[in-house]
């Protein structure tokens, strides 16, 4: 059983923030870490598109111009915070074994990028009312990051889809998706990807979307948060795990509360996560990235150190039962 972080941390981006954040995730002993993600993970996958002017940034909000919608094929990908990572641990000699690729799914990106200037349609002014779109040029290029992160040395490639959550409900799936489009469309992301494939969805995780999610051939592990949406213990299965062969990388500490949690809390957490799962558990990290702390205290350094700190409860947590076992 091994620990992970969804991505993000509560820091302005810079090649120095990037290394401090490397060596700190060495220090406290985490598995697996993720390139940091020091930008929105949006705003990380977007800039390219912004910056050969297919995309528009407008008062935060992202508007693609249909006319020059098929430039996206020509995009080259770069991260600079995953380039800058992969450098921090040649600098000082950091011998992670796993490295996380936080990947911003197809569907989200979809989500995020509007194709008509009355925003107020919501999703339905997106390009996810476009599936040809989003299938034929839109899938291509998040799959060229993947592709791209690989070439780094990245081994561990998470899909981070959040917008899975609001379009897979509990009884239906909108925007005439179907759990077969879906399916295809994860499974041509990550086909012929060497090492470990997961995805990440936070918030409400409905049966429907758990079951869908396990079902997919080229997943190996679901990852969802548990200590600000309890509801999610719900949805645990473990004949499904079983069922497709599915491992679950839990979220054990809050994303959002500006304040290290309770050892005693958090152990008990992760022990009823590994007793619905029947011990399919690895990865385990926070619910998802610390981002959000950014702003919650007025020192952006101790929002930081409050994120380190939680990540090495996880650490410890882990440890700890790992050793009774």
């Amino acid at each position: 059983m091994r620990t992970s972080h969804v991505g993000s941390f509560p820091l302005d981006y810079s090649r120095e923030n990037v290394y401090r954040v490397m060596r700190d995730l060495w220090e406290i002993g985490l598995d697996a870490p993720p390139y940091p993600q020091l930008r929105s993970f949006i705003d990380i996958y977007l800039q390219p598109l912004v910056d050969e002017g297919i995309v528009l940034a407008r008062n935060g909000f992202y508007f693609i111009n249909m006319d020059r919608v098929e430039d996206i094929r020509r995009i080259r990908p770069r991260i600079l915070e995953a380039e800058d990572a992969i450098e921090a641990l040649r600098k000082y000699g950091l011998k992670f074994k796993w490295l996380r690729a936080p990947v911003t799914g197809v569907f989200t990106l979809a989500s995020r990028l509007y194709i008509e200037e009355d925003i107020g349609r919501g999703l339905y002014a997106t390009l996810l009312s476009r599936k040809d779109v989003v299938r034929e040029l839109l899938a291509p290029y998040v799959r060229s990051f993947i592709d791209y992160l690989l070439g780094l040395g990245y081994n561990i490639v998470f899909l981070d889809e959040p917008i899975l959550g609001v379009i897979v409900g509990k009884r239906r799936i909108i925007l005439g998706y179907t759990e077969d489009y879906i399916a295809d469309t994860i499974n041509y992301l990550l086909k012929n990807v060497y090492g470990e494939k997961g995805i990440h969805i936070c918030g409400r995780i409905s049966n429907k979307l758990f079951e869908l999610l396990a079902s997919i051939e080229s997943l190996d592990i679901l990852n969802f948060e548990f200590y600000d949406t309890r509801k999610n213990l719900d949805i645990i299965d473990h004949r499904i795990l079983e069922k497709y062969d599915k491992l679950l990388a839990p979220g054990i500490v809050s994303a959002k509360r500006p304040f290290v949690e309770e050892m005693k809390e958090i152990r008990e957490l992760l022990s009823e996560v590994y007793k619905l799962a029947s011990g399919r558990i690895d990865l385990v990290s926070g619910d998802c990235g610390f981002a959000g702390l950014k702003d919650a205290l007025t020192d952006p350094l101790q929002s930081y150190y409050i994120a380190i700190k939680k990540l090495e409860t996880i650490v410890n947590i882990v440890h700890s039962m790992m050793r009774i076992a």
